[in-house]
């Protein structure tokens, strides 16, 4: 499965890297272009900064019905707006918040993930059917 991301700081992109998976980023300035593979999208915590241009790219050609769920990295000093983008935009797009981690995750995210891309790419985690600790803490 393809991994898109955001990455303002390098946080989510040092993540995605760490799962040897193929990935793309979305370009704040350009987040038009075509995808018509099954992918996730991993977005960075910073509120109402990346919803449109993730919504740009979904609602692009049909790029939208290849979306199959949102990762999210954020700081837990947050509180209420950990993970803040992917929450909204799950709800938006109807798709599964999967997974939860913090700054660029640790060896034990990155398995986790890989662990609930497994069960995406098998279809058991349509919204609502499984429930998953979202995050992990050394």
């Amino acid at each position: 499965m393809l991994l898109l991301y955001m990455s303002l700081t390098g946080n989510v992109r040092e993540f995605v890297e760490k799962t040897g998976l193929k990935n793309r980023e979305i370009e704040p300035t350009n987040p038009f272009f075509e995808v018509n593979e099954d992918f996730v999208i991993v977005v960075p915590s910073y509120e109402g900064y990346i919803n449109e241009e993730v919504e740009d790219f979904l609602s692009y050609k049909d790029n939208s019905k290849f979306l199959r769920g949102f990762a999210s990295s954020g700081n837990l000093n947050f509180d209420e707006l950990f993970c803040v983008n992917a929450k909204q935009l799950s709800k938006k797009f109807n798709k599964p918040l999967f997974f939860k981690f913090e700054y660029s995750g640790t060896d034990r995210d990155v398995n986790l993930f890989l662990e609930r891309l497994g069960e995406i790419e098998k279809g058991w985690a349509k919204k609502g059917e499984r429930k998953w600790e979202l995050f992990s803490l050394k």
